[in-house]
């Protein structure tokens, strides 16, 4: 894997695992947006979702050219997008609002044009790590993971739903899960040519007749009366 990339996978889940780490501090004196700590925590998450791009893009190169690498990249960079939407919407909102009833209230305005709580809140996001988990089980097929990093990275994705103050540990799992793929190796690409590594000088073969010897491997927000709020929390 390319440096860059390599560097993204792992920087990505760690700025996850720090706005997680913002979002706990931020709530520990029960006022938690709109404000400083709100921002900073949502800049840190948006950084991560930036940063999740090349990281999945250095992860499918890892894999050999198909249908299933193609779309299962498609669908993990779409849900990207559609997080980028909404935390750079919660930034936005927090910064027009001046209290948390104001952002839920811009935010409603925000989810109920058409299509936009489907794909922005309710769907999107969700897609980015159903992706990043059927990258990680085909890298780990093809051997360029370990078979344990898809069962580590389930249950990173798994520990938010559970309470989003999991929020540090998900992004660390989620990060160990992935780190062996920047552990040296080639692409796919760079296997299929042929580039198998540096060349290595060969003893001629002995002449006939003279004898030789030879030898033979989702973020959802705190509870809210009506419907459910679409700000992350």
């Amino acid at each position: 894997m390319k440096k860059p990339a390599a560097v993204a996978l792992l920087t990505a889940p760690l700025l996850l695992a720090a706005y997680g780490v913002v979002r706990i501090v931020g709530k520990s004196d029960g006022v938690y947006g709109p404000g400083l700590d709100w921002q900073a925590a949502h800049l840190l998450a948006l950084a991560g979702v930036v940063l999740f791009v090349p990281a999945v893009l250095g992860l499918g190169a890892l894999l050999p050219r198909g249908a299933w690498r193609s779309g299962t990249v498609a669908v993990s960079l779409f849900g990207l997008a559609a997080s980028m939407v909404q935390f750079g919407a919660d930034i936005w909102f927090a910064l027009r609002a001046d209290d948390k009833a104001g952002m839920q209230a811009l935010s409603g305005d925000f989810g109920d044009i058409p299509g936009v709580d489907l794909v922005v809140y309710q769907v999107g996001p969700q897609l980015f790590f159903v992706g990043l988990l059927v990258l990680t089980i085909l890298a780990a097929r093809v051997r360029r993971l370990p078979r344990w990093s898809p069962v580590v990275l389930l249950i990173g994705i798994l520990l938010p739903p559970v309470t989003l103050d999991l929020l540090p540990l998900s992004g660390l799992l989620i990060m160990a899960a992935l780190w062996p793929a920047t552990r040296g190796g080639r692409s796919a690409q760079e296997t299929a040519a042929g580039v198998t590594g540096p060349a290595v000088i060969r003893p001629a073969a002995p002449a006939a007749g003279r004898g030789s010897s030879g030898g033979g491997g989702a973020f959802t927000d705190e509870v809210y009366a009506g419907p459910p709020p679409r700000v992350t929390p």
